[in-house]
């Protein structure tokens, strides 16, 4: 499918705000860059903004099939901007209480999203901003990477935008406790020996090395990975393997009337095993 035949909704190139850069790569891909490379790409109110209207851009095309999120400079996301973060106590518990939430929706929509999204971590990714990289179903890290909770060092609670859940799913009960507790410092090594990061790479490849594992992603029928991705997340808190069994059956049966087993079935019959199939 070429660029014309895109629909009317597709995304195309396109500064959400400052703040937020949406850059079309392919009919299939996309990528969504934190841009506020002075400041680390530490998020404000521009950055909430600009996120979840790139989110409502992913959410309204058809075609995007993967989305990779990475940050402008050497930075990923260095998490709240303590410059603008001024006197929060002066706020109302009402008011505190609907920004934390729009804080909070940004990692929660990108978790939920139904393609699959692969973090780029192109350098320091702290708070808000580990948060919105574990949220990611895939992780690319940089060699110049590095994760931090960090909330717990500033007087606040570091399960913060849903890392209280994330870091227990991706790490384990007693690491994540370790890192929300200390808020100390992991370096990418660390990261990919824990299991939190899928590749590290030279950070001249981090994007490169993202859009390449999104891109297999995509390969795959999109009902399928759809699927698939609600699967790891609603399973995650199943209570038992058989519970676990049980949606995967209703969830495989659906499947099939998508269509795509069959065609996958009569290429198999006319070609053959392929690409190592028995």
């Amino acid at each position: 499918m070429n660029d014309s035949a895109v629909n009317d909704s597709a995304v195309n190139d396109s500064a959400v705000n400052d703040s937020v850069l949406v850059e079309r790569i392919d009919d299939a891909l996309l990528t969504i860059t934190l841009n506020r490379p002075d400041r680390l790409n530490a998020i404000e109110d521009s950055f909430i903004a600009g996120m979840h209207a790139a989110l409502d851009q992913v959410e309204a095309d058809p075609q995007v099939r993967a989305v990779v999120l990475t940050g402008a400079g050497r930075g990923f996301c260095a998490g709240a901007d303590l410059k603008v973060t001024a006197d929060l106590a002066q706020q109302t518990s009402a008011d505190l209480y609907r920004g934390q939430q729009r804080l909070a929706d940004m990692a929660v929509r990108l978790h939920e999203l139904a393609v699959p999204v692969v973090a780029a971590v192109n350098g320091p990714a702290a708070g808000g901003g580990l948060a919105l990289a574990a949220a990611c179903d895939l992780r690319v890290a940089s060699t110049l990477a590095h994760f931090a909770v960090a909330n717990v060092r500033i007087g606040v609670s570091g399960g913060e935008m849903g890392l209280s859940w994330l870091l227990p799913q991706s790490l384990g009960r007693a690491r994540a406790t370790e890192l929300l507790l200390t808020g100390r410092r992991f370096d990418a090594a660390e990261a990919l020996e824990w299991g939190f990061v899928n590749r590290v790479v030279e950070p001249a490849r981090v994007v490169e090395e993202a859009c390449a594992l999104a891109r297999t992603v995509a390969a795959n029928p999109a009902f399928g990975v759809r699927l698939t991705k609600e699967m790891l997340r609603i399973t995650a808190t199943a209570g038992s393997m058989r519970e676990a069994v049980m949606l995967e059956n209703r969830t495989q049966v659906l499947a099939v009337y998508a269509g795509d087993i069959d065609q996958a079935t009569e290429s198999f019959r006319r070609s053959g095993p392929r690409n190592g199939a028995q």
